[in-house]
């Protein structure tokens, strides 16, 4: 055992020398055969055959995920259909973007004008919770109520469009006419010919347009919307796309485009007549020659003369300066 240990500690190693001189020319070795010109070449002819086998299977690997799951692959109607649908959505974004910054140039507009807009009530968010479709009637019922501030005749709105109106109201709920029962009558116009009509609901299979102001110039697939023209329903909900079916218009309402779950229940436009709630005062003194030079006649404006202390009826004339025979 001490023979071992002086070993190990003092005598020199060879072996190891002579793997560490080892290692040291085989670096050496490898470093002169890369800067070799001649074993360069042949590594750049082989890194070229690689990068074309890679490059194959790149190729390969894009046409495999052309093919569908059976096994078929695209069309080129359908490459045509794809590369449709994508400049549609750049164009659409284009679009979008335009109308978002128009949106926020009108908001400041009508700040800097004090423009007066229409007054609306707060609306009230509920959910469908029944259905209830007759031969005769269709309509929802909304878990929202006179509790809630439903009111009738509250216009039921969904993420797609309008859904109908409110036309009975208990304490925690609404029933819904919708917009496809018979009962339903819904002023609406077209937003590119102005056209107005009246949308009437046919039992549930759908709504048409009846009396229109201009059937001629009404455009196919054109999207109609609320015009407000009764007082009770906003104006600009959208309602649906105008078909025509034979000789007559219909709409292919914007409710079927989705599941009706949760709708909002928007109060009719808060305004009041002239009548109801007089200006001020009246005419004032400002006012009467605006209205004169606008050719609005104008009564004249009858005093009653107080009977004098002495008791001389209201009714006598006053004696003219040069006194009376």
């Amino acid at each position: 055992m001490a023979w071992y240990g002086h070993r190990r500690s003092g005598e020199p190693r060879p072996g190891a020398r002579a793997v560490v001189v080892g290692l040291g020319l085989s670096m050496v070795g490898v470093l002169a055969i890369q800067t070799s010109t001649a074993v360069r070449s042949g590594i750049d002819a082989s890194r070229e055959s690689v990068d074309a086998t890679t490059a194959s299977l790149a190729s390969f690997a894009s046409d495999l995920s052309d093919w569908s799951l059976f096994g078929f692959g695209r069309s080129e109607q359908d490459r045509a259909r794809i590369a449709e649908l994508e400049a549609q959505v750049r164009e659409l974004t284009r679009w979008k973007d335009l109308a978002e910054s128009m949106t926020l140039r009108m908001e400041r507009y009508e700040r800097l004008l004090d423009l007066v807009g229409e007054t609306q009530g707060q609306s009230v968010t509920a959910r469908i919770v029944a259905e209830d479709a007759g031969p005769f009637s269709a309509s929802r019922i909304a878990n929202a109520g006179a509790a809630n501030g439903v009111r009738e005749g509250f216009a039921v709105i969904n993420e797609n469009g309008l859904v109908g109106r409110v036309v009975r109201v208990g304490e925690y709920t609404s029933r819904i006419l919708m917009l496809t029962d018979f009962a339903s009558r819904i002023p609406v116009m077209g937003t590119r010919s102005g056209d107005r009509a009246l949308l009437v609901g046919d039992n549930g299979t759908g709504a048409r347009l009846i009396e229109p102001e201009t059937p001629d110039k009404i455009v196919e697939g054109e999207v109609w919307v609320t015009s407000g023209d009764d007082g009770k329903m906003p104006l600009g909900v959208r309602v649906g796309i105008a078909t025509r079916v034979g000789e007559e218009w219909r709409l292919s309402l914007a409710i079927d485009e989705g599941p009706v779950d949760f709708v909002r229940l928007v109060p009719p436009p808060d305004f009041a007549r002239p009548e109801d709630a007089p200006a001020l005062g009246g005419v004032s003194e400002n006012t009467e020659p605006t209205l004169r030079s606008a050719g609005v006649e104008l009564a004249p404006i009858v005093t009653t003369v107080p009977p004098a202390a002495t008791g001389r009826p209201a009714s006598a004339a006053r004696p003219s300066p040069g006194g009376a025979q």
